[in-house]
């Protein structure tokens, strides 16, 4: 399906409403049931207020109705810090009042009116975690304020301040004080801040618009020329809400102020769109969106994705907004053009494209959220591919069970128990390479440089400090669909390459005592796939001492060539020899 037209679109949608609650009882999460109902009532609103809202039976509009029923009968449950979850689903109702006005108020008496700007206004009253959360409470007020009913002046004023100390500069946040740059800046805190554009004073919202102007130029780079965007960190089953940011960049009008033509910004939403109505039609066959990713996958879970919580994805479905005559459903859409490498400071990231795939090294981000699941797989390893994805851990005991892909796993020798970079506690990045120190307990230190060649190469260099003899695998990308009862790696003294009908795969070694080797990966671990896939590792034991490890890493659907490079370990330094070109790095 091209998704040509709205009506299209309109009809995907609605496709992935379930027609009951009966879904609910799939798994539970870390709030309670009623939470959890009033989630998957509201998320899809946030598509279905915009797509209905031009219909003149808007209001008899059965999902619509849901909703209008339980403010008439005063049912909506009531929000306590202790039941604080229900603040995330305030949004959708203030993005209506806000967009439709009148509108959407003329839906209830001046009694029911009156009883659902009390429970708006229960945002006030909770303590919320430091971090986006506070933009629910800007658009509330704000949004109240511009109908001309009871809000505070004062929680406004201070969330606007409380969100500035998360604002890193160059269109970048944080989402609290740590080191995590996820999707939650671009469907968190840019989309609600190009929201409250519409309604907040000139002066700061034309801060909110500037910076998602910059944002733009990085955010571009995390999505691939067939639509698919960088799986990485947390809330990954909210799939296409990663495009949210380009349909509040475009209906605000936003996106004027920047290079990106309306041309560009569709192919970017709709591109995005075909991806993910192509990979949940093979892989779903009931009209729910599951936890997972491109299959249902508890094991991508984070204790607060109840049944619903995938919903979230329709806040990309405002562009609903625009009706079908606006010029762009009728607008050519134009490829982006991106330059082949960029570097990401307040990501951590050198992104590499080429027109199979995007790649992002990463150096700098972690979580240090005890409570997310995970956690080192999502932000942690060193290379993260919107093509062959990245494998979660089943078990750190025994290597396959290990998520060995784009990670340096290290075990005490012969304890077949493995951990792999979690906190980085020294980044540097330039334009050529990034440059991370991290440890691993008291058992061994190490510092790494990653170094792009090309989107389908990168060279990886480790100076390894242990205390105690241990065991180190290196991985590459994970290869889906390879079983080693069907496949063979074509392994040689140096190198461990695999492939398949899905692409290619492959590790070297440059520099140190490593022997290749494949290690399959059970089902249920890579995001794109629920079958098993291989990795290409290199395998070494290590006495104790300083050591120094290389390889190249290579991957592509197509074909792939392992270009020509050297590392040359030279004293403290490390010459490094490719495409014509010498680094010399230092340790």
């Amino acid at each position: 399906m091209n998704f040509l037209t709205k009506k299209e679109l309109e009809d995907w949608m609605y496709s992935m409403i379930p027609q009951d609650m009966m879904f609910l009882g799939f798994h539970a999460s870390s709030y309670s049931k009623d939470i959890r109902e009033i989630e998957a009532n509201l998320r899809p609103l946030w598509g279905v207020f915009p797509a209905v809202f031009s219909d003149r039976d808007f209001a008899e509009n059965p999902l619509v109705k849901k909703f209008t029923d339980k403010v008439k009968n005063h049912a909506l449950p009531e929000v306590t810090t202790k039941r604080r979850q229900i603040a995330v689903e305030m949004p959708p109702i203030a993005y209506a009042m806000s967009r439709f006005g009148s509108q959407f108020l003329a839906l209830f008496s001046p009694a029911e009116l009156d009883y659902l700007v009390s429970w708006l206004n229960q945002i006030n009253e909770i303590e919320l975690p430091k971090g986006n959360w506070y933009f629910f409470r800007v658009l509330i007020n704000a949004t109240l304020k511009s109908q001309s009913l009871a809000y505070s002046e004062e929680k406004l004023i201070d969330a606007i301040a409380i969100i500035d100390d998360f604002y890193l500069g160059d269109g970048w946040y944080s989402d609290g004080k740590n080191e995590q740059r996820d999707y939650y800046v671009a469907f968190a805190f840019h989309f609600y801040g190009l929201l409250c554009s519409r309604i907040l004073d000139d002066k700061q919202a034309k801060i909110y618009q500037l910076r998602a102007v910059l944002f733009a130029k990085d955010f571009q780079y995390w999505f691939d020329d067939s639509g698919r965007s960088l799986p990485f960190g947390r809330s990954l089953t909210y799939r296409f809400a990663h495009a949210a940011f380009w349909s509040a960049f475009l209906v605000t009008g936003v996106y004027k102020q920047s290079n990106f033509s309306l041309g560009q910004i569709k192919r970017l939403i709709l591109q995005n769109f075909r991806f993910w109505q192509k990979t949940l039609t093979e892989n779903l066959s009931v009209h729910t969106l599951p936890v997972g990713y491109a299959y249902g996958n508890l094991l991508l879970s984070e204790d607060y994705n109840a049944p619903g919580s995938p919903m979230w994805a329709f806040k990309t479905f405002i562009l609903f907004e625009l009706s079908a005559a606006d010029d762009f459903w009728n607008v050519k859409e134009e490829v982006v053009d991106r330059k082949e490498k960029t570097y990401q400071q307040h990501a951590g990231f050198l992104v590499s494209t080429d027109k199979n795939q995007t790649v992002a090294l990463s150096a700098r981000q972690y979580s240090n959220n005890p409570l997310l699941y995970h956690q080192q797989e999502k932000y942690s390893k060193f290379a993260y591919s919107t093509y062959f994805g990245f494998n979660l851990t089943h078990d750190i005991l025994g290597i396959e069970n290990f998520a060995i892909d784009s990670t340096l796993a290290i075990s005490t020798s012969g304890a077949n128990q493995f951990c792999a970079r979690h906190k980085v506690e020294v980044f540097c990045g330039t334009e050529q390479y990034l440059y991370s120190e991290w440890s691993i307990g008291k058992l061994s230190k190490i510092k790494t440089y990653l170094i792009p060649v090309s989107a389908s190469q990168h060279i990886r260099i480790h100076q390894i400090t242990n205390q105690v003899p241990i065991d180190v695998y290196e991985g590459g990308f994970p290869l889906i669909n390879w079983n080693k009862k069907e496949f063979s790696a074509d392994n040689s003294q140096e190198r461990c390459f695999l492939s398949n009908a899905f692409g290619q795969s492959g590790i070297q070694n440059l520099f140190g005592h490593q022997k290749p080797v494949v290690v399959p990966q059970g089902p249920n671990t890579n995001l794109y796939s629920a079958e098993r896939n291989g990795v290409p590792c290199l395998f070494s034991t290590l006495e104790a001492g300083c050591h120094i490890l290389a390889s190249s890493v290579f991957a592509s659907p197509s074909k792939v060539t392992n270009k020509a490079l050297s590392v040359e370990p030279i004293g403290e330094s490390i010459n490094v020899r490719f495409k014509n070109q010498i680094f010399t790095l230092k340790f």
